[in-house]
């Protein structure tokens, strides 16, 4: 008798690593490429948001009574998962820039 798919069972899978564990799996290879995209990005999304408040921009949920930096910081707080994969997606592909990379490896660390 020959074993339906029901009958076998699944590969068991490992769970996914969290958000903080993959990040510091990419600082540990990348260095401080990741960390310098990371806050590249942040900075360019709460300035974009602070800007786009500034010209008029008004979002339901933004109060009145905030600050426009606080609001910007608010907003990009929002669009925290989208930052985070930017930077995991970011990060190999400038790694792979030559230039990039001769720095990545004088400012790793040599191992003991």
């Amino acid at each position: 008798m020959k074993p339906t798919s029901t009958d076998t069972a699944a590969p068991a899978t490992a769970p996914k690593p969290s958000l903080l564990t993959r990040f510091k799996t990419l600082v540990v290879e990348y260095g401080p490429l990741a960390i310098l995209l990371n806050f590249a990005i942040f900075f360019l999304t709460v300035g974009g948001f602070f800007l786009a408040f500034k010209l008029g921009f008004r979002a339901e949920s933004t109060e009145a009574t905030a600050g426009t930096l606080a609001a910007a910081y608010a907003a990009s707080q929002v669009v925290k998962p989208f930052r985070l994969a930017a930077v995991f997606a970011l990060t190999p592909l400038v790694g792979r820039v030559p230039f990039v990379a001769r720095w990545i490896q004088r400012t790793r660390q040599p191992s003991a």
